[in-house]
């Protein structure tokens, strides 16, 4: 009886881990129809020219401004990844606090890192936050 109820306790705690862990996806920027500011914000980088220049952003430290849209909330890990829009172009942010409410008018300063990855999904490029203005 005691080698069943281990193996009933090994096997639940195995599939519980199991749903833990997702599947690896390819995030990239992606469009997004809405009728947002398209700007970039007061002294902000526009999304639409990191996304033009992925490689020269790399690493550089920039200020974005735009409208929050929900990201992916993942259990169990400290990183959160929601989405910032201007107009209808999306870029992924990366933060370490909660993410902002759906629909909030945000400006966030961090550095732009390609390609970054979160629990086996892989971001073609993001934004890490390091402070929220």
């Amino acid at each position: 009886m005691n080698n069943l109820l281990q193996l009933v306790l090994t096997l639940t705690v195995v599939l519980f881990l199991a749903g833990c862990i997702e599947d690896q996806q390819e995030i990239g920027p992606e469009a997004i129809n809405n009728d947002n500011d398209s700007g970039p914000g007061i002294g902000g980088t526009a999304i639409a020219d990191i996304l033009a220049d992925k490689d020269g952003y790399r690493d550089r430290e920039v200020i974005v401004s735009g409208k929050v849209m929900p990201g992916l909330a993942f259990e169990f890990i400290s990183e959160q990844p929601y989405r910032i829009i201007q107009g209808e172009i999306m870029l992924w942010v990366i933060t370490d606090d909660v993410a902002p409410r759906e629909g909030a008018f945000v400006t966030v300063r961090g550095r732009i890192a390609a390609p970054y990855q979160i629990k086996g999904r892989s971001y073609e490029l993001v934004l890490i936050e390091e402070e929220r203005l």
